[in-house]
């Protein structure tokens, strides 16, 4: 497994500090927060940070710095997750890229369309989202086979033609009108 240099320290942005998590009944809690937060649907987010991974397919969480750290990762586990020839084997990978991401602070938000907050979304959902990541993850030098567009050309009938003319005269008729009117008033 390749862990990326640039994980191994916190991930800092030019912004305030990420908030804390605000759910009172982990700061009651024995356990470290990064810990409590690991369970599905346990702790409301306050806050985004540059480590966490986004769940969605909207723009927010294409140009979301850790959704891109998170490609990066993908993209470098590609190889080997789709050369596994156990389940076992693709389960490992993905559970490593699941504590890699963990272990750098970042968790998996999804977010809540009803009160409009972010919540962890547990382990589960996050060892889904790695592996439907790397099972779809294309080789960049694996060229793009496109097929070409079809172009059909459009034979304007008699009456288009006909309409298309009469239209033309009358535009013509209005420019000529206005580039009087300019002359008259520049005189």
């Amino acid at each position: 497994m390749t862990v990326l240099p640039f994980l191994t320290a916190p991930l800092r942005m030019n912004r305030k500090p990420a908030p804390k998590f605000d759910d009172q009944s982990d700061k009651s809690s024995k356990r470290p927060r990064a810990a409590a937060a690991h369970q599905a649907g346990s702790s409301r987010i306050a806050g985004i940070t540059a480590a966490d991974v986004i769940c969605g397919r909207d723009k927010l969480s294409h140009t979301h710095v850790g959704n891109k750290i998170f490609r990066k990762i993908i993209e470098m586990n590609r190889v080997s997750y789709q050369n596994a020839t156990s389940r076992d084997e693709k389960t490992r990978i993905t559970c490593q890229i699941v504590d890699v991401i963990r272990s750098s602070n970042g968790r998996f938000l999804k977010l809540d369309e009803k009160t409009g907050r972010w919540f962890d979304a547990g382990d589960t959902c996050a060892r889904e989202k790695v592996s439907h990541a790397l099972r779809y993850a294309r080789d960049p030098n694996r060229p793009r086979i496109r097929k070409p567009r079809k172009v059909v050309e459009h034979v304007p009938s008699a009456e288009e033609d006909a309409h298309f003319d009469a239209v033309f005269e009358e535009q013509q008729r209005i420019f000529q009108e206005l580039l009087q009117k300019g002359e008259e008033t520049n005189e």
